[in-house]
């Protein structure tokens, strides 16, 4: 169903740009800058200006209609984020208690017991 609202919408879309494009307007238009601007009965006078004008709303109305679609269309979907596929690699990162110390003995690391500030450095 979101599929076939899709496609819709986008042939909406371009069929609504064409149209607009082609619409005349105060200044020069497409249909003029092509020269079927005058020539053609059903687009001259104010008789295809009207008919321009609800061929616009028509489709504009259709643009709305299929935009709202796809707006409830995806809200309906999965609610599943980008990070719902992420997989924790490393287990979480906790202060050094009795199970790092414990740890630490087996492997013979020696846990610091004090942190103390480093070293000043000198430049002589």
């Amino acid at each position: 169903m979101s599929n076939v609202v899709l496609v819709v919408h986008i042939i909406t879309s371009i069929v609504l740009v064409l149209i607009i494009l082609l619409q005349i307007g105060k200044g020069a238009s497409m249909a003029n800058l092509f020269g079927g601007g005058s020539s053609d009965a059903v687009f001259s006078g104010a008789g295809g200006d009207v008919f321009m004008k609800k061929i616009t709303v028509v489709f504009a109305v259709v643009f709305a209609l299929t935009s709202l679609g796809l707006t409830v269309l995806s809200s309906r979907g999965s609610s599943k984020t980008v990070m719902d596929k992420v997989t924790q690699s490393a287990p979480p990162v906790t202060g050094v208690g009795e199970e790092e110390s414990a740890i630490a003995e087996e492997e013979k690391v020696p846990v610091p017991a004090e942190e103390k500030p480093a070293e000043p450095f000198n430049v002589d």
